[in-house]
């Protein structure tokens, strides 16, 4: 007879101080704005209390935390009012956004690149993500992934000389 299996415990708390900064940063480089960003952010702990019992380990509920606010900041980012409506220019909101979080101008710029871009450098730098992993978390292969670091390394090497140039 097999042993019975353990249930992982989602600790709200623990959960929320642990990744909430993770959580905000991919809200912020995906939305471009602040308001966006605590809507994702939100949206993103709704759903895992909803989906608390589907968590199996720490692991997984980092990798569903990130593949989540990805998607909920994308929706956010498309919805037709954001498409219909001006506010602040992206660069500064998400500026002043980060500054306020402490973050170093290194995230800043990574931030003010494409979305395709910035999350992928940003998991891959600043969370220590692999390309593979990567590629799981997104739903992207391998080469993609790669050619996407690549481009985006490309492009952040130019906006760090000065320039400004974005695909």
């Amino acid at each position: 007879m097999n042993a019975p299996e353990k249930k992982y415990h989602v600790e709200f708390d623990k959960t929320i101080e642990r990744y909430s900064d993770m959580i905000y940063r991919i809200a912020i480089t995906i939305t471009g704005n602040e308001e966006d960003a605590k809507d994702a952010f939100q949206e993103t702990f709704l759903r895992l209390v909803r989906s608390r019992n589907k968590i199996v380990s720490e692991e997984h509920l980092k990798a569903w935390l990130i593949r989540v606010v990805t998607n909920c900041a994308k929706t956010v980012a498309s919805s037709p009012w954001n498409r219909k409506t001006q506010g602040l220019s992206g660069e500064e909101s998400t500026r002043e956004a980060v500054c306020r979080t402490g973050e170093n101008s290194l995230l800043l710029e990574l931030q003010s690149l494409p979305e395709k871009y910035s999350v992928v450098l940003y998991l891959y730098y600043y969370e220590g993500y692999s390309v593979k992993e990567i590629g799981s978390l997104l739903g992207k292969n391998e080469n993609s992934i790669k050619t996407l670091l690549s481009r985006g390394r490309s492009l952040l090497r130019k906006e760090l000389e000065g320039g400004e140039s974005h695909e």
